[in-house]
């Protein structure tokens, strides 16, 4: 029984969003060893997408190329609402996330990150008049009470960086959900990989005039190990994660699916305790699983 289980597992969706899930878990310690070299913030942003550059552009081609023929073509302003949305999550949500683990840990950053769906209830009540129910407000609740009591704890180690970099990591959940939000209409609209595609060529745009004006072409010359740790992050952490979450969403469905989205801050917090050696008390593990109950209570009304 244990074993038909287990090969149920290995041969299913499940293992394909597990591995993208730590896949994706791994960013934050790729940022935090990078940092340990002294790039800033944009260079290494600018390295990253740099990367993942022709691995987009070649898939642009592709779902192009191989389009349905029904499918309808992109209005002038659908893809204006596309770019600005790619700015939103690919750019200014990247990059206020990669500024703030200058002052937090990389575990604490990923549990705020991970409360994004609280913007995501406020921008639908402003924008499409959802209402926010009793039950989704006593789980955000839940969850944010769990960030305080991390908060609250690292305050007193870390000083005022914890408020600064708490600030950033909300700023970035904060434009990330609007990318949330919009997303859904344009990606069931023309495609998911169509609209990732031209989202993050959007972003990186953005970047590249970022570089051009506050940096020289001299900073993108940094150490190997800088170079290697920004290829692991736009491969290892955000392309191959990508694919692989899209073909276990193509076999189990986007509600299992997102189930694993659980495991990213226990992942996270397992990386930056082994890895980073990273303090983590009985302060940090009961407001973890705080935040864990809190999303996952939300995400079970949300489906």
């Amino acid at each position: 029984m244990q074993n038909t289980l287990l090969n149920r597992f290995f041969n299913s969706g499940f293992m394909l969003a597990f591995f993208a899930v730590a896949l994706f878990s791994s960013k934050s310690i790729f940022i935090k060893w990078a940092y340990q070299f002294n790039v800033d913030t944009t260079t290494l942003l600018t390295l990253r997408m740099l990367i993942a550059l022709p691995f987009y552009t070649f898939i642009l081609l592709i779902t192009l190329k191989t389009a349905d023929k029904r499918m309808p073509a992109i209005t002038l302003n659908s893809f204006v609402s596309i770019t600005i949305l790619g700015i939103l999550g690919y750019y200014a949500a990247s990059w206020l996330d990669l500024e703030a683990l200058h002052y937090i840990s990389a575990h604490y950053e990923r549990l705020v990150l991970y409360t994004y769906p609280a913007f995501v209830l406020i921008i639908n009540l402003l924008w499409q008049k959802r209402k926010i129910t009793l039950p989704e407000v006593s789980a955000l609740s839940i969850a944010y009470l769990g960030l305080l009591l991390i908060f609250t704890h690292d305050l007193n180690l870390y000083g005022d960086t914890i408020v600064l970099g708490t600030l950033l990591v909300l700023a970035s959940s904060f434009s990330f959900s609007f990318y949330v939000v919009g997303s859904q209409k344009y990606s069931r609209k023309y495609g998911s990989k169509l609209f990732t595609c031209i989202a993050m060529l959007a972003a990186t745009l953005v970047i590249l005039i970022q570089f051009i004006l506050t940096k020289s072409l001299s900073d993108l010359v940094q150490p190997w190990q800088v170079i290697a740790l920004a290829f692991a992050i736009a491969i290892i952490a955000t392309v191959i994660p990508s694919f692989l979450m899209n073909y276990a969403i193509s076999q189990i469905g986007a509600n299992k699916a997102a189930i694993s989205g659980s495991l990213g801050p226990v992942l996270t917090t397992g990386f930056a305790i082994v890895l980073l050696d990273e303090t983590f008390t009985l302060w940090h593990a009961s407001g973890m699983l705080l935040v864990l109950i809190g999303i996952y209570s939300l995400s079970r009304q949300k489906r």
